[in-house]
């Protein structure tokens, strides 16, 4: 789970977990640097690709993306909040001080993102 490649290149979830949280679930959760840092494969993505675009659809329900910076990979991220991070703080990536609130619509599309 928390080794490349991305989200969207893995072999997609059986199918009967995948029709579980399809049919089952309203939102799914995915915390913590580690976790968020699988779902961008821990890879050096531009930080304004859309987490969407990244993340793939891998999931068939409304998924969230909770994390604190603690590595240099990130996605969907206005430049203006990069710059104005790495004003207040050089390290602003790596050192758990700011952190990121993503959300996907998963495999029906559509997304929503908060970052400040």
């Amino acid at each position: 789970w928390v080794h490349p490649p991305p989200m969207g290149e893995k072999t997609p979830p059986p199918p009967l977990l995948r029709h579980d949280l399809a049919t089952n679930c309203d939102l799914a959760f995915v915390k913590g640097d580690a976790n968020y840092r699988c779902l961008l494969g821990d890879l050096a993505w531009d930080m304004i690709d859309e987490f969407e675009d990244v993340e793939g659809a891998y999931f068939p329900c409304p998924v969230c993306a909770l994390r604190t910076l603690k590595a240099e990979v990130g996605c969907e991220i206005e430049k203006g909040l990069v710059e104005r991070a790495n004003g207040l703080d050089e390290a602003c990536s790596v050192n758990g001080r700011f952190g990121v609130v993503q959300f996907s619509m998963g495999a029906g599309g559509g997304v929503v993102v908060a970052t400040d």
